[in-house]
């Protein structure tokens, strides 16, 4: 059980948020729901295929704004996507971010882990809120192999969930154990 306290103290302080930074993300979110098996074939190509064209309408902008290696590769994909294009596109931009995965849905879980560390680790999630997130995700047998990065993370997001909800009496030293996981599981 959580108290108001803390559910008060996990909430996100977003002072300096950034909106491309937002839509990059649930962009890349929004990519990941079909090969997670969370979405219809088609989730997520129609906010490719807007933000080809925001890119296309605002180029310096998006370039100033999304000056990681992350944000240029996808602005690199966005420059060739059309809507014919736009379910190759997907794969364009999961798989080189995904790595290294054996297949769609280990990217996707490595891309998807990514983009929630990066929001733990800068401020915008608090860490037992993602750790939650990640401890229920199921993880289909064929694709259980704990040297994928996102897999080993779920692996870890489940106990040290468990170890925080469990042992109240240790909770910072678990909430440390997860931001330190979340650090080791960004982009860079």
């Amino acid at each position: 059980m959580v108290t108001v306290a803390e559910a008060q103290r996990m909430r996100s302080a977003r002072e300096n948020a950034s909106v491309t930074r937002d839509l990059r993300d649930n962009l890349l979110m929004h990519l990941c729901a079909y090969p997670l098996g969370e979405a219809a074939p088609r989730s997520g190509l129609a906010e490719l295929e807007v933000f080809a064209r925001a890119v296309a309408a605002e180029s310096p902008m998006w370039e100033s704004e999304l000056d990681d290696r992350v944000g240029r590769h996808m602005l690199d994909v966005a420059a060739n996507i059309t809507r014919e294009t736009r379910a190759q596109g997907r794969w364009d931009m999961l798989l080189p971010l995904g790595a290294p995965s054996t297949n769609r849905w280990q990217a996707a879980m490595n891309v998807y882990t990514r983009v929630l560390s990066s929001r733990v680790v800068d401020g915008f999630l608090h860490p037992v809120v993602a750790t939650e997130w990640l401890s229920t995700w199921p993880i289909p047998d064929a694709y259980d192999d704990s040297s994928i990065p996102g897999i080993r993370m779920i692996h870890c997001a489940t106990a040290l969930f468990s170890s925080w909800k469990y042992d109240r009496a240790n909770r910072e030293d678990s909430e440390r154990q997860m931001t330190d996981m979340f650090c080791a599981g960004t982009w860079e």
